[in-house]
C-alpha cells in the first residue's frame, strides 16, 4: 500500500499530489459554508451504492442551487480513476462540491485507505450518550449533508471526550432524531423503528438500504418519532452509516440496551448487508 505522502486528489479533473492540493480561500465551501460533501465507500475496488450517494448529491445540490458538473457516469469514472491512481482497493473516498468566486462549480475528491471501527464496536456494542454541545438542525437543513458540519462535528467530539463512541442528537421537542455521524433504529418485539424524515434527520444511503433487507427479511418496519425512553426500553439499538453498515449499540450513557450484544435482528441484518455489499 501507498503511503498518504503518495496519494493524489482528484481536483477539476486533473489528479494533483495530496501534498501540493489546495482550493483558493475565495471558495464559498471556506467562505460562507456553502458546499456540500458525500462520504462513499469502495471495498474491492469497487464503489458501493454509488446510484444512492449520487441521487443524494444532485438533489441537494439544486436544493441550494449548486451545479454537479460531471454526469453520473463521468463521476464514478473519476472516482475509479482516483482508485487506481492511489492503488486503493478497501477506501474511504470523499466529494465535495462547492463553487468558486466566479459561481462555478468545483468537485473535489479523496480517497484514503478505510480504516474500520474498532471490532468491540461489532462484538460488545458501540457505546452512545446523547449531545450536550448541540441541538439537532432544524428540520430544513438536516436532509442536507453540507460541508458547514459544525452541529454534528462538536458533538462527535463530545463524545469522544466522554469516552463514547457515537453522540445521539435530541430535536428541540426532545425527539432522538439521528446520531452525529449515523442514522438510529432500534428494536421492540421484533419490530424495527427508526424516526421518519419528517422529524428532521439525513436520509442515509444505509438506512435505506437496510429497511429494504428487513423488508425482503420479513422483519417488521415502522417509521416512528422516537425518545430517549424508547431506547432505554429498547430490546436491541444499531447505527447505520457509510462508514459504520450495520453498528449494533450496547449502552446508552451507561445503560445496557438489551443484554448488552448484538441482538438476533441485528446480526440478521448486519449479515444480509455483509452479503449484499459483497455482491
Amino acid at each position: 500500500m501507498r503511503s498518504r505522502r503518495a496519494l493524489a486528489v482528484w481536483i477539476g479533473g486533473k489528479m494533483i499530489p495530496e501534498r501540493r492540493a489546495s482550493v483558493p480561500v475565495s471558495d464559498s465551501s471556506y467562505l460562507y459554508g456553502i458546499g456540500l460533501f458525500e462520504t462513499l465507500r469502495a471495498a474491492g475496488g469497487r464503489v458501493l451504492f454509488f446510484p444512492l450517494h449520487d441521487a443524494r448529491l444532485r438533489k441537494n445540490a439544486r436544493r441550494i442551487g449548486l451545479k454537479m458538473p460531471l454526469s453520473p457516469r463521468r463521476f464514478l469514472g473519476a472516482i475509479a480513476g482516483l482508485l487506481r491512481r492511489n492503488r486503493l482497493k478497501d477506501a474511504t473516498v470523499r466529494v465535495m462540491l462547492s463553487e468558486t468566486s466566479e459561481g462555478k462549480p468545483r468537485v473535489v475528491i479523496t480517497a484514503k485507505p478505510f480504516k474500520p471501527y474498532p471490532a468491540r464496536c461489532y462484538r460488545e456494542g458501540a457505546r452512545v450518550v446523547f449531545a450536550r454541545s448541540f441541538l439537532a438542525d432544524s428540520k430544513s437543513l438536516a436532509p442536507i449533508k453540507t460541508t458547514s458540519y459544525l452541529s454534528r462535528m462538536i458533538p462527535r467530539r463530545e463524545a469522544a471526550r466522554r469516552g463514547a463512541d457515537e453522540a445521539l442528537l435530541l430535536s428541540e421537542s426532545g425527539l432522538v432524531t439521528e446520531a452525529a455521524s449515523s442514522n438510529v433504529f432500534i428494536v421492540k418485539n421484533g419490530v424495527l423503528f427508526t424516526p421518519p424524515l419528517i422529524d428532521g434527520l439525513l436520509a442515509g444511503t444505509r438506512r435505506k438500504v437496510v429497511m429494504e433487507l428487513a423488508k425482503k427479511l420479513k422483519i417488521p418496519v415502522r417509521e416512528r418519532s422516537l425518545r430517549p425512553k424508547d431506547l432505554f426500553g429498547a430490546h436491541e439499538a444499531f447505527l447505520t452509516s457509510t462508514l459504520k453498515d450495520v453498528m449494533p449499540v450496547g449502552w446508552v450513557e451507561g445503560k445496557k440496551i438489551g443484554v448488552g450484544a448484538p441482538g438476533p435482528v441485528t446480526r440478521r441484518l448486519l449479515g444480509a448487508f455483509q452479503t449484499l455489499a459483497r455482491m
